[in-house]
């Protein structure tokens, strides 16, 4: 091999070895999956070369499947229980959980106006709501219904989602009459609609979403780093103000739980 070749050759391996981008595998509940998106495609402006692999369900299947070994490197979640859970069991990197957003209540009856409380109680139709054990949105949902007095008369015309997804989706074809979904998902599907009811902060516990860095033993220092500049971005002000701006309260509002989230 010339002088040429072999410094051409070096140089190639160098190259090659700072280019490797190792996947990031983030772990998102179904509410917050198309901020998300908007998340990443700003971060990959800065990174052209990031590569960021997205996995969405219901926040308790995420948690089961972590609880599992599922190899996630970063789980967002739409409550603060389960990331602390995690974290109490040593499988977090500590000081990385953080609130990331706080989430916002709607009820959504598509191609109607003026929605609010008394139209809930005349609801004739199918209510769909995500199912109170596994989507913090479903749990807000019921503390909801049940503030309002409304649980019961409408139970029998409850349908449960597996998750906040699954319940827009049941509204969007007509599967259900209402719904109550993130005031995100209304937004990114129909942002100029006003067929839905912005259901008021104290009649549910705060949706205080919070995300973690999971420990992943085989994850070199590269890897590391690119996992931890993505979770910065997230939190970071350019971050911050993508979440705010699709339906999300800062996190850094004052938290005053009016209901106590083991209402079930």
């Amino acid at each position: 091999m010339s002088k040429v070749s072999a410094i051409a050759f070096i140089a190639y391996g160098f190259f090659m070895t700072f280019s490797v981008h190792a996947q990031v595998n983030v772990a998102v509940a179904a509410n917050f999956r198309p901020t998300l998106m908007l998340l990443v495609d700003a971060y990959k402006k800065q990174h052209p070369k990031a590569d960021i692999h997205l996995s969405t369900a219901s926040t308790g299947v995420l948690y089961a499947q972590i609880e599992r070994g599922a190899p996630f490197d970063i789980f967002l979640s739409a409550d603060s229980l389960r990331p602390k859970t995690l974290e109490n069991t040593g499988k977090v990197i500590l000081g990385t959980r953080k609130t990331y957003a706080l989430g916002q209540l709607v009820l959504w009856m598509k191609g109607h106006s003026s929605i609010n409380a008394t139209n809930l109680s005349l609801l004739s139709g199918k209510l769909a709501i995500a199912n109170p054990k596994l989507a913090p949105f479903g749990l807000a949902a019921k503390q909801t219904l049940q503030k309002l007095g409304l649980f019961k008369q409408l139970r029998n015309q409850i349908v449960l989602g597996n998750s906040v997804a699954q319940v827009a989706q049941y509204v969007e074809t007509g599967a259900s009459q209402a719904g109550f979904v993130a005031l995100s998902q209304v937004f990114s599907q129909h942002p100029s609609v006003t067929d839905y009811w912005l259901v008021p902060s104290d009649l549910y516990s705060p949706i205080e979403q919070q995300v973690i860095v999971i420990k992943q033993p085989s994850r070199d220092q590269q890897a590391n780093q690119q996992v931890m500049n993505f979770y910065q971005f997230i939190l970071s002000a350019s971050g911050q103000q993508i979440i705010m701006k699709n339906g999300y309260l800062s996190a850094q509002i004052q938290l005053t739980p009016p209901v106590s989230p083991s209402v079930q």
